[in-house]
């Protein structure tokens, strides 16, 4: 497939009479800028769209910690669902019922199209250089990858992989040792809405928060999120035979507690989970078509019809977005790591709350899995 794609980077700017909507092109971000960097989902091909991309991310710090950037996509004759398949592919977990899957060819599982390219010399090229195109000292590329946070929706959790990918490449080509490259990597923070992009792969320090409800999100093929969509689709089953017949209701069919509000692929990667942002009747709404895989759903702070659940996955993507801008900040005057967020006395409570969560299903499996957890003892 040709490729003429290409990429344009914006930054949210104070009003003036040349920038009315408070949006400025820029050729690239300063290498020694801490900055906030917003890979927004597919759809967003035009200026408006992409600072409004831009703006929901500034609506959700508290402060004014760092400048915002947000692009917009270009991608010429390229297919982007073709793209996104082949990275899931390249990784083994491609859906097969997906019919963009059969246009995945051999060599676009690691091919990285020239708009991620032409991203990548923007914006992390020069975190690793100096003004001469030098390499730089471990400790200072490390304060630099501190400073860049990559916020992302959907297919922006794509492009930052294909980032990452990029990065480690360019820093080989640099002479960084293996060692060197991995700590480096985990000084970059990706925080994911609703992504499309494979678990456990990335060595980024990376944040992920998914609903099952999420049929996009739930695209990526893994055991996990197989398992969760089966037993979902069993206890919808269920519920729906109790309403032609109740006597189905039986003292065996009780409800089994699914832990998977909070877990972690890797150590350096954490994914929040929900089963549903918003109730049943808001999902069956025509009006609210798509709702769970939105970015507004997560980043709005006040929303009347999302579940208690919602409200907290939101409050935690909010509270961690606003801790790692405030650190990214901190990097501007010293190396300061971002700590795991276990160990964060700021995100304690929430962290609390977040593992708390347990989802109730009532299927015809509870007796055979009760049986099969008596005879695993």
């Amino acid at each position: 497939m040709d490729d003429n794609s290409h990429i344009k980077l914006g930054k949210r700017v104070k009003k003036s009479k040349l920038s009315p909507l408070r949006w400025q092109y820029v050729d690239a971000i300063s290498a020694d800028e801490p900055c906030i960097l917003a890979l927004p989902g597919s759809n967003t091909k035009t200026s408006k769209q992409a600072n409004g991309f831009a703006k929901m991310i500034e609506e959700t710090l508290k402060k004014p910690y760092i400048p915002i950037y947000s692009v917009e996509y270009d991608f010429g004759d390229r297919n982007f669902r073709v793209d996104r398949e082949a990275v899931l592919a390249r990784y083994g977990q491609a859906n097969p019922s997906l019919p963009f899957l059969r246009q995945v060819k051999e060599e676009d599982k690691t091919y990285i199209p020239r708009y991620i390219k032409e991203l990548y010399q923007k914006t992390l090229a020069p975190r690793l250089r100096d003004e001469n195109g030098t390499r730089v000292s471990i400790e200072k590329a490390s304060q630099r990858l501190n400073m860049l946070i990559l916020a992302n929706h959907c297919q922006g959790s794509t492009v930052a992989l294909q980032l990452e990918t990029l990065l480690t490449q360019d820093m080989q080509n640099l002479g960084f040792k293996k060692d060197a490259q991995n700590y480096l990597l985990k000084q970059l923070h990706t925080i994911n809405v609703a992504p499309v992009t494979p678990y456990g792969i990335t060595k980024t320090t990376s944040y992920k928060f998914v609903s099952f409800a999420d049929e996009t999100a739930t695209s990526v093929h893994t055991q996990k999120i197989d398992y969760i969509l089966k037993r979902q689709q069993e206890h919808e089953r269920f519920l729906s035979s109790l309403k032609e017949d109740p006597e189905q209701r039986k003292q065996d069919n009780h409800p089994f507690m699914m832990n998977f509000a909070l877990f972690r692929p890797t150590a350096n990667e954490t994914v929040f989970a929900v089963n549903n942002l918003y109730p049943l009747e808001i999902r069956q709404d025509e009006d609210y078509d798509g709702i769970e895989h939105t970015f507004a759903s997560y980043s709005d702070k006040d929303d009347d019809d999302r579940t208690k659940q919602g409200d907290q996955m939101s409050m935690m993507f909010r509270e961690l977005l606003n801790r790692l801008a405030e650190n990214a900040k901190k990097n501007e005057k010293e190396l300061t790591e971002f700590p795991d967020i276990f160990k964060d006395n700021a995100l304690k409570t929430l962290l609390t709350r977040t593992q708390n969560n347990r989802y109730t299903f009532i299927t015809r499996e509870t007796k055979i899995l009760k049986s099969k957890k008596q005879t695993t003892r």
